[in-house]
């Protein structure tokens, strides 16, 4: 009687051997998982053996008393419910797989077979053109039905798309990253995934403020996504470049840089450029286009323009550059008692939805402005105490822009040199004077004194005779 229910149990195993194999779909490169069947029994009691193909020793075992066994360069595992698990799919895995059990007396077998789906190398798609998807997968017992699931990218409302070939028009930055493959057949579901590249720079704000207060500023420009270097060779990149055209010369515009490509990828300065604008040559790791640390000066008021040159397009960012300036028309030194005209200005009229904010560390003649603050100060009579740190704040709908700062000093107003020449001379002079007159008198004097000491002589009316000369009276 026993021997009948064994050979009962063994016709019944051999004719699930005969059933046809599980359809599983895998992509090449992906993880795929065979499903173990439960049978019935203590599971810590069942032998679990997963074979390749018509392979006699197993690729991977379960056995109650040793615990899991594999072979030593396989790339398939056991998860915790014993079912086979491979990762990376390979070519070679696309073949039948056989899962056989053993508890007690009892065997079981199940088969499965792999199938691929595979979906062509996309290449990258320019901004506004047209991505074509493509998800090819074998003929199997059962017809998959094949869903295009978009990236979940911020910001962007996708749609899905159905059937194996479908066409996105008009691609944006929302199209770009992983699209998802999923198949539905035989109750379950395969997922193949492929990265779409979409060329396109990055958004950034169209206009940068910046201040005398600092010394560089960043010109920004940026691929949208991380798309490697040799992707866009493969796009056909010709070339990029930076070009600037002041805001004092609109028709007036100069190449700043130029991209090399080979052996790095780097930004050159261009031969014969304006030095004014003090650019520098880097080498690029990544996507990012940006001119880095540019000094700043009124003469990098101006647009800024980024292009990509690709066969079919050229992609382009403008940057428009402001630089916040305050100047004292005393310069930062000024003498107390003097008149002095503060001007805070992006060396243009700025229209009527900016505002001038001022403010002075130490100073009163701010408290008594009541704004909006003019763009222009006029101070009549600067004293000791205005002496600081004078701050320009540049806004725009609440939202503060830039400021800039000026350090001001006041100092005691000396007195006036001339003057001082003037009053010295006259001392110098008048003592000079009185000197001469001194010295006239004293001589005068003494020369009056002279004539008084002096002897007097006469001449006589009847002199005697043989007498000659004088004679004393």
């Amino acid at each position: 009687m026993m021997l009948c229910w064994v050979l009962i149990l063994l016709f019944v195993g051999f004719l699930k051997a005969q059933e046809n194999p599980v359809v599983i779909y895998a992509q090449v490169g992906g993880t795929v998982t065979l499903p173990r069947y439960r049978v019935e029994g203590n599971a810590d009691n069942v032998y679990v053996n997963w074979y390749r193909g018509s392979d006699t020793i197993p690729t991977i075992t379960k056995n109650p008393q040793s615990g899991i066994q594999k072979e030593m360069k396989t790339h398939a595992d056991l998860l915790s419910d014993f079912s086979l698990q491979i990762s990376p799919v390979q070519h070679s895995d696309f073949e039948i797989w056989r899962c056989v059990q053993h508890v007690l007396l009892t065997t079981s077998e199940k088969t499965y077979k792999l199938y691929h789906v595979t979906i062509p190398k996309v290449p990258a798609v320019m901004a506004g053109d047209i991505l074509s998807l493509e998800c090819k997968v074998d003929s199997s017992p059962f017809k998959p039905r094949v869903t295009w699931i978009p990236p979940q990218n911020p910001d962007c409302n996708q749609i899905n798309h159905y059937g194996e070939k479908t066409e996105v028009r008009g691609v944006s930055r929302c199209n770009s990253g992983v699209w998802t493959c999923k198949l539905e057949y035989d109750g379950r579901k395969t997922e193949a995934t492929t990265t779409v590249f979409i060329i396109d720079l990055s958004p950034f704000p169209d206009t940068i403020y910046t201040s005398y207060s600092s010394s560089t500023v960043d010109i920004p420009c940026s691929l949208f996504s991380n798309i490697p270097w040799s992707v866009l060779k493969e796009s056909g990149l010709r070339g990029a470049g930076w070009s600037f055209t002041p805001l004092s010369d609109p028709k007036s515009t100069q190449s700043l840089l130029s991209l090399s490509v080979d052996p790095v990828v780097r930004w050159n300065i261009t031969q014969g450029a304006n030095n004014t604008i003090k650019v520098k040559g880097r080498e690029l790791k990544d996507q990012d286009l940006s001119i880095r640390n540019l000094p700043v000066s009124e003469n990098i008021r101006g647009v800024y323009t980024c292009d990509l040159k690709l066969n079919t397009k050229t992609l382009s960012s403008e940057v428009t550059v402001e630089v916040l300036k305050v100047s004292s028309s005393g310069g930062s030194r000024v003498y107390e008692g003097q008149s002095v005209n503060l001007t805070c200005t992006l060396g243009h009229q700025h229209s009527s939805d900016f505002e001038v904010k001022w403010s002075c560390s130490s100073c009163s003649f701010i408290s008594s402005l009541k704004p909006p603050h003019p763009s222009s100060l006029s101070i009549p009579e600067v004293k000791v105490k205005d002496s600081g740190r004078w701050t320009c704040e540049l806004w725009k709908n609440e939202k503060k822009l830039t400021s800039v700062v000026l350090s001001l000093k006041i100092v005691k107003a000396p007195v006036d040199i001339w003057l001082c020449v003037a009053i010295s001379g006259g001392v110098v002079g008048f003592i000079l004077l009185l000197v001469i007159v001194i010295i006239c008198i004293r001589r005068h004097r003494q020369m009056m004194m002279y004539r008084r000491r002096k002897t007097k002589f006469c001449c006589c009316n009847n002199p005697q005779q043989n007498q000659k000369g004088f004679y004393k009276t």
